[in-house]
């Protein structure tokens, strides 16, 4: 029975009053500190926070540092794996409501394969590593991401800022995503003990990626440019 799993899963009650604080924090953010900027804004600034809390506990989650990134796969969960999942589970599900009223496509996409995995290593009490590690891998980029967007709002797109914030998202995006997280998806869908909505989350993560990687190198390689040749530009116009 559904509601007997659920009295059994830790942080369970907790889960439901954190979602509800994201609701309410992008209310704060949206009618009170950033009233002049639009939803979207709003909704960025919260998902920075969530980036920084969720970078925070994943790497805590690590036992010898970023080495144990790749440690005990399948295994089961920690206490400080099942409060990080907890806690971005709680977000995601914000997110997804969010982003399904606003029709972004991509990104509920994206979201329910990131909460089936979460939601089941929550669930079924295993997995925390893969998962905490794949979250860790999601959320370092995404501040550079949501950035982005406000400096846009801002009217701050001809800066060197923007520029800059530009390359460290493609950077660390396409290391992370494309680099580390490759040999994280194959150990987690090798992994015996995986159920199998944790092996296509971490599948289907990696494929929307891949889609995004290339539209970000083509973004890496003109803001890189436009960084390198500003002095040479600026002179020609003198």
């Amino acid at each position: 029975n559904v509601m007997a799993l659920l009295t059994r899963v830790k942080y369970a009650q907790e889960m439901t009053k954190w979602t509800v604080g994201w609701f309410l924090l992008f209310l704060a953010i949206r009618f009170g500190v950033f009233r002049r900027y639009s939803a979207d804004f709003a909704n960025r600034v919260v998902s920075i926070i969530h980036a920084v809390v969720a970078i925070y506990y994943s790497y805590a989650c690590f036992e010898n540092g970023f080495a144990g990134m790749f440690a005990n796969i399948g295994g089961a969960n920690t206490e400080p794996q099942a409060l990080c999942m907890a806690v971005s589970l709680s977000y995601f599900v914000y997110d997804l409501v969010y982003c399904s009223l606003q029709g972004e496509l991509e990104s509920v996409f994206h979201h329910f394969f990131t909460i089936g995995g979460l939601a089941s290593g929550v669930l079924n009490g295993k997995s925390g590593a893969e998962l905490c590690a794949c979250l860790f891998l999601m959320e370092v980029s995404n501040p550079s991401l949501h950035l982005r967007t406000l400096l846009l709002e801002m009217g701050l797109k001809n800066t060197a800022v923007f520029s800059a914030n530009n390359l460290v998202f493609a950077f660390v995006f396409l290391v992370c995503r494309l680099v580390i997280g490759p040999p994280l998806v194959w150990k987690t869908l090798a992994c015996p003990d995986n159920e199998f909505i944790v092996k296509l989350g971490g599948f289907g993560i990696l494929a929307v990626s891949v889609m995004w990687g290339w539209r970000i190198v083509m973004m890496f390689i003109k803001e890189a440019k436009k960084l390198l040749g500003g002095g040479a530009e600026s002179k020609k116009k003198r």
